[in-house]
């Protein structure tokens, strides 16, 4: 079993490595293709400057005799008619990344509350449309933009190929997009000296008291601006229109329980599960005792065949083990007391050496300073005898 479970992990991490991999290689994939579409975009609106540039010039020099660039063909690059813009700049198609979501939507919350919704009065404070009030129809929390109902952000954009369909003409006017960076909230507020109600622009806003309510998966919050503790009331929605047919199910029968599980039956039938997972997986960590049983006779068997070699001895290696058996056999040897009485003996007789040497070394330190003193004096002798530690110190 363990060389199963030893499969399985492996199995896992080779799968997680596998994945890993494949999601960053996604993740480049995805990041060539954003940029390279932003860089489309961008390398369009250069090259459009540019021409135009080239065109003021033209007419500024030439006259009348200046081309009618109107009536002239497509662009060969990006396709588009004079006086247009492709799609993709119209609608501001471009993958933001998460800090740049945030940034857009500073001034009214967050990506994840976000305190503008459709229906709401804006006005725009950045671009060439600055100061256009409007109403919200739609949002994109895709690219953080908001589309806003005005004839004077119909914009007319070339059509690419596979969006012509029978008479439809290549260039239309299509609702330019604008990030929420772009627009401020409009709202009517009352002044406190006059007391009448006249448009204020709200340029900051904050979410306030966040309900979450699991059953019906909704969220519930406020949008205040900070500071004045003014709360500012959501556009009122329109309720959806849900048309019933003859075939759609009664909420009656879906809420209806028709299976009740006990603890008497199993969740699936035992012949199901083979269908439900697969059974030779090698991410598969639950087994039948069966199997188990299989396993560990596989592994029994090969453990012996292991030691088998083992019962092939030579004669000396025989001999080895049956002197080893028999030495385990018999056991620790104890000490008698007759042995105890010789160690005894042997501790008493070297001790007693060792004491008769101990004097013998002093008797020949003894008659060795005598015979110095006869032949050189009393200093000598003074300082043979003396201690290293009683000698005065130079």
């Amino acid at each position: 079993m363990d060389k199963l479970l030893r499969r399985v992990r492996m199995a896992e991490g080779m799968a997680a490595r596998r994945a890993q991999r494949k999601n960053n290689t996604m993740k480049r994939i995805i990041e060539r293709k954003s940029g390279k579409k932003n860089g489309e975009a961008f390398s369009e609106a250069i090259k459009q400057r540019k021409e135009a540039m080239v065109a003021r010039h033209e007419d500024w020099k030439m006259g009348p005799l200046a081309p009618r660039r109107e009536f002239g063909e497509t662009d060969d690059v990006f396709g588009g008619y004079y006086g247009t813009i492709s799609p993709a700049r119209t609608m501001l198609m471009t993958q933001l990344s998460e800090e740049e979501k945030a940034a857009r939507v500073a001034w009214c919350g967050s990506p994840k509350f976000l305190c503008i919704a459709e229906g709401d009065r804006v006005v725009v404070v950045e671009g060439h449309h600055k100061d256009l009030i409007g109403k919200i129809t739609k949002i994109y929390l895709d690219e953080m933009t908001v589309e806003i109902l005005s004839e004077k952000l119909k914009t007319n954009t070339t059509l690419p190929e596979y969006m012509l369909e029978g008479d439809t003409k290549p260039v239309q006017q299509l609702s330019s997009r604008l990030p929420i960076s772009a627009v401020r909230l409009v709202h009517p507020l009352k002044d406190p000296k006059t007391g009448e109600y006249r448009d204020v622009i709200i340029r900051e806003l904050r979410p306030r008291d966040v309900v979450h309510d699991r059953p019906t998966r909704t969220r519930k919050m406020k949008r205040v601006v900070p500071g004045e503790n003014i709360i500012i009331p959501w556009p009122r929605q329109e309720p959806v229109k849900r048309e019933e047919h003859a075939s759609d199910t009664v909420r009656m029968n879906v809420e209806e329980k028709t299976y009740v599980p006990t603890l008497f039956a199993a969740p699936a039938p035992m012949q199901v599960l083979d269908e439900l997972r697969n059974k030779y997986s090698i991410f598969r960590t639950r087994h039948t005792p069966e199997y188990i049983a299989k396993k560990e006779a596989e592994e029994a068997e090969k453990e012996a065949k292991k030691h088998a070699a083992k019962a092939m001895l030579t004669p000396i290696q025989e001999y080895n083990r049956k002197q080893r058996e028999i030495r385990r056999a018999r056991g620790q040897p104890v000490l008698t007391e007759e042995m105890l009485a010789k160690i005894g003996e042997v501790v008493a007789r070297n001790k007693l050496g060792l004491q008769t040497k101990v004097k013998e070394e002093k008797v020949a330190q003894i008659e060795k300073a005598v015979e110095q003193l006869s032949l050189g004096g009393e200093d000598a002798v003074a300082a043979e005898t003396t201690s290293p530690e009683e000698q005065p110190k130079a």
